[in-house]
């Protein structure tokens, strides 16, 4: 099982007064002085309710998050793994019975020196050769911060060596332009392909 859905946030407040969060997020909202990053942090909790009520109408609020050792955010008591992302006025959530990474990113500008440090020769050469460079600098760096998110890894992958377009066995990769955003789905030990992708309107 795969869900990815992905919503507008401008209208979400950047306060969480009054909001059923998580303690989990309550407490990374407390050390959030941008009004723009509560916004976001809020939004993507938000959407994360909305998904698990898909699954489970009955759903208890507020959510029970903890996080793993890594650092990896994930449910209390549950077998469900979930993966957030937000840029600008969108926030995307990945909803899996397999461990799952998901990022977001508004379409960029290729950076050089980024692209020499965290992209194979392989890449480098197939982006710098491509008739939209910054779009598909933007697809492939959305695939590798998907895998950290999926593994739990962080810093300790080196980025050089993830390569979504030549995955290795066991991990499949999934892709999809929205608009101004492209957004990136990494499944360990399942086919990334959604079951259900689509844009929500938070409520």
């Amino acid at each position: 099982m795969l869900f990815v859905f992905y919503a507008n946030i401008d209208s979400v407040p950047d306060s969480p007064d009054g909001l059923p969060l998580s303690s989990y997020r309550l407490e990374m909202l407390a050390s959030c002085r941008s009004a723009k990053r509560r916004r976001q942090g809020i939004g993507a909790e938000l959407l994360l309710i909305q998904v698990l009520r898909s699954v489970s109408p009955d759903l208890h609020l507020p959510l029970s998050i903890a996080a793993e050792p890594d650092g990896k955010p994930c449910l209390n008591d549950s077998d469900l793994h979930f993966s957030l992302s937000h840029s600008g006025s969108f926030a995307a959530c990945a909803l899996s019975d397999h461990p799952v990474g998901l990022d977001l990113e508004k379409r960029g500008r290729m950076r050089e020196s980024l692209l020499r440090r965290s992209f194979s020769p392989e890449e480098q050469t197939l982006i710098r050769s491509s008739q939209d460079s910054d779009l598909l600098f933007t697809r492939i760096w959305t695939g590798k911060e998907s895998f950290v998110k999926a593994t739990g890894q962080g810093i300790l992958s080196p980025l050089r060596e993830i390569q979504p377009l030549n995955p290795p066995a066991g991990v499949s990769f999934w892709h999809k332009d929205l608009e101004s955003f492209c957004l990136s789905v990494c499944v360990l030990g399942f086919s990334a392909e959604p079951n259900r992708c689509e844009q929500i309107v938070l409520s």
